[in-house]
C-alpha cells in the first residue's frame, strides 16, 4: 500500500488539503489516467466532460446522480489542471492538480483542494490517489468499491481528528 500523506491547513472558508504523491507511471499515462472518462471510471466515478481549458465536466455517484461538477480554468497537458469543483448543493472549492516527471519513468502528482468544507474530503481524496495507484499497476481491473469503501472507513477517523485539531467547533 502507497504511505499516502495529506496535509491539511486552514482556509477561509473551511480548510485547504495537500497531498503529493509519487506514481510508477510516465506524465502522459497519469494525465490520461486523471484526465479521461473512460480511465477515471475504472479509479475514481463516472464522469462525463472534458479535461482542457474551459472545458466542463461531470462526476456521478454509485447510482448515476449527478455528485458534482466543475469547469477547467488552467490547463496545461501533461503539466497539470486547475478547475473547479462543485458538489451539488454546496459551495464551488477549486482542485489544482500538477504533474512532475521523476527519475526512473515515474511521476510526481501534487493535488491541492482548496476553500473544501466537507470532512469526508480528507479520507476520500487519500483513498482515491490510493485507488489510482491501483489502477495504475492494473489499469484493465475495474473499480473496486469495496476495497475503496472499507480504506474509506479505516481512514476517515484519522482524518475527522485531524481535521478536529485544526478548526475547533465555533463557541
Amino acid at each position: 500500500m502507497m504511505a499516502v500523506t495529506g496535509e491539511i491547513l486552514p482556509d477561509d472558508p473551511g480548510f485547504e488539503l495537500r497531498f503529493d504523491e509519487v506514481y510508477d507511471s510516465v506524465a502522459d499515462d497519469l494525465w490520461e489516467a486523471i484526465t479521461t472518462p473512460e480511465r477515471l471510471g475504472r479509479w475514481m466515478a463516472d464522469y462525463r466532460g472534458e479535461f482542457r481549458l474551459g472545458g466542463r465536466w461531470q462526476a456521478f455517484t454509485r447510482d448515476g446522480e449527478l455528485y458534482c461538477d466543475g469547469e477547467v480554468t488552467a490547463c496545461e497537458r501533461p503539466h497539470g489542471f486547475t478547475t473547479t469543483w462543485t458538489v451539488v448543493g454546496e459551495p464551488s472549492s477549486l482542485v489544482t492538480v500538477r504533474l512532475e516527471p521523476v527519475a526512473g519513468g515515474r511521476t510526481r502528482l501534487r493535488l491541492r483542494h482548496e476553500r473544501a468544507t466537507r470532512p469526508d474530503y480528507g479520507p476520500g481524496w487519500h483513498t482515491y490517489l490510493e485507488s489510482l495507484a491501483w489502477h495504475l499497476a492494473d489499469p484493465g481491473a475495474p473499480r473496486d468499491r469495496d476495497r475503496w469503501d472499507a480504506r474509506f472507513a479505516e481512514l476517515e477517523p484519522r482524518y475527522a481528528a485531524r481535521l478536529a485539531a485544526l478548526i475547533p467547533p465555533a463557541p
